[in-house]
């Protein structure tokens, strides 16, 4: 089966990243992520919410880049928030708003 999904990229180049994805149900298609410093562990997290107060969805720990294609997508019910620190040298998630799915009237 064909299907597009419309999606977003947000790419970041900085350590320790706390950003607000999307204020809306977002569903979370793939992140990928590079490390500071190889072998030297990371975390990156991805929560439902607006913050980190959100229910966490995600969590890796990893001392080496990853690529993640999440088939079914990670839902966030109420918004999407992803956090790295310092281990984490940058990172790129791929993710579509619910609003953009809904069928014209």
């Amino acid at each position: 089966m064909d299907k597009k999904i419309a999606t977003r990229v947000i790419d970041t180049a900085a350590a320790a990243q706390t950003v607000i994805i999307n204020k809306d149900p977002t569903d979370v298609h793939w992140l990928s992520y590079g490390v500071e410093v190889i072998g030297a562990r990371g975390t990156i997290k991805i929560y439902d919410g607006l913050d980190a107060n959100g229910k966490l969805v995600f969590q890796c720990e990893a001392g080496y880049a990853h690529f993640y294609i999440f088939d079914p997508p990670i839902p966030c019910e109420q918004a999407c928030f992803i956090s790295s620190d310092t281990g984490i040298a940058c990172w790129t998630i791929a993710y579509a708003s619910r609003k953009w799915q809904e069928e014209p009237k």
